[in-house]
C-alpha cells in the first residue's frame, strides 16, 4: 500500500490508492481503552452516544462512498476518451506485465522519446500513458502502458484500478512483457495471464515479449526462443529486437485490421474524409478517369460500414 502511495502521480491514482488504503483499513480498525471509550451524550440527544471506534467507522464509509462516487466519474471520462480514441482508425495495442518488467522503457524505446516515467521499482507506473508508435510497414499503431501486476494483489486494489486495467480488454493486441533475467518469471506470467483472464481479455492475440535479454547468455537466450518460437526477445534498455517486435505486432495486428482496397468513382470522392476516420489508407492511385483506387486497413466492422455508404452514395 505504501508502495503505490508513493507511486500515484496523477489525480486518478492518488484517488484509487486511497480508496484501496482505506478499504483495506476499514475491517481492521480498532483500539483500546480511551480509543473506545463512548462519546457523551448532549442536551436533547438519547442515549450514551457512539463509540469512538463507531465514529471513526462511520468516517472512513462516508469518504469510501465520496471516493466510489469520484472514481465512477473518472471512469466515465476515461470511457469518454477511450471512446475518442476508438474513433482514431488505429489499432490499440496493451502493454502488460508483471512489475517492473521493463514495459515503460519499452515504450519509451518504441517512441524513441522519455514520455513515460520508467525506473527500476516496483510499480513505477500506475496511470496508463497512450502513445502512437511508427511502424516498419508503414502507419501508426496505438501503444498504451498499464499498471504493472503482482502476485496475490490485494483485492481491495484490484478493484480500485478496474477501471484502469480496463484498457487491456479494448486492446486489439496484448503485449505480455516478461523479465527474461528474473529467475521467478514462470510464476510472474502465470499471475498476469490469470488477471488477463479475470479482466476477459483471454479472447484478444497476445504477444510474448522476453525483456531484458541482454543479461542472458547466449545459450540461455537461444534456449529460450527454442521453447517460445513465436515469442519476442527484446532488451528495451538497449533498444535490441525491437524491429522484429514491431514486426509481430503488426502481424497479429492484421488479423482483425485486415488489407483491403477501394475504388472510388469521381462523384464519390466526397466520401474520403469519411474513410479516413474509419480506415488507415496505405496508399492512393489516380486513375485517368478520375476515379482513385486506395488501400488501405480497417476492421470488418468499418469496412462494412464504407461499403453501404459507398453504394448509398
Amino acid at each position: 500500500m505504501d508502495i503505490f502511495a508513493q507511486r500515484a502521480r496523477t489525480q486518478e491514482g492518488k484517488l484509487q490508492v486511497e480508496l484501496a488504503q482505506l478499504k483495506y483499513l476499514l475491517p481492521r480498525l480498532g483500539g483500546q481503552g480511551t480509543a473506545l471509550m463512548q462519546q457523551k451524550g448532549g442536551i436533547g440527544l438519547r442515549g450514551p452516544g457512539e463509540t469512538k471506534l463507531e465514529y471513526d467507522k462511520r468516517r472512513l464509509r462516508l469518504r469510501i462512498s465520496k471516493l466510489e462516487k469520484e472514481i465512477e466519474q473518472v471512469k466515465k471520462e476515461r470511457g469518454l476518451r477511450r471512446e475518442r480514441r476508438g474513433q482514431i482508425p488505429l489499432p490499440q495495442i496493451a502493454v502488460v506485465g508483471y512489475t517492473n518488467a521493463g514495459k515503460s522503457t519499452l515504450l519509451n524505446a518504441l517512441t524513441r522519446q522519455n514520455a513515460v516515467y520508467a525506473d527500476d521499482k516496483l510499480f513505477a507506473t500506475l496511470d496508463p500513458t497512450t502513445r502512437r508508435v511508427r511502424m516498419p510497414a508503414g502507419g501508426e499503431m496505438l501503444f498504451t502502458d498499464t499498471v504493472g501486476f503482482i502476485q496475490k494483489l490485494p483485492h481491495s486494489l484490484v478493484s480500485s484500478f478496474r477501471a484502469t486495467l480496463e484498457e487491456t480488454t479494448f486492446a486489439d493486441v496484448i503485449l505480455h512483457v516478461q523479465d527474461a533475467s528474473s529467475p521467478a518469471r514462470p510464476r510472474q506470467a502465470d499471475t498476469v495471464r490469470r488477471i488477463i483472464t479475470e479482466l476477459g481479455a483471454q479472447q484478444t492475440p497476445v504477444i510474448d515479449v522476453f525483456n531484458k535479454t541482454d543479461l542472458l547468455s547466449p545459450a540461455r537466450r537461444a534456449l529460450l526462443q527454442a521453447q517460445n518460437p513465436a515469442a519476442a526477445l527484446i532488451s528495451a534498455g538497449q533498444g535490441l529486437g525491437l524491429t522484429s517486435l514491431l514486426e509481430k505486432v503488426e502481424e497479429a495486428a492484421a488479423r482483425k485490421w485486415k488489407l483491403r482496397r477501394l475504388s472510388l468513382r469521381p462523384d464519390q470522392l466526397g466520401l474520403l474524409g469519411k474513410i479516413y476516420e474509419k480506415a488507415i489508407v496505405t496508399g492512393r492511385q489516380e486513375k485517368p478517369s478520375g476515379a482513385l483506387e486506395l488501400t488501405l486497413m480497417a476492421t470488418d466492422g468499418n469496412y462494412n460500414s464504407l461499403l453501404k455508404r459507398l453504394k448509398l452514395h
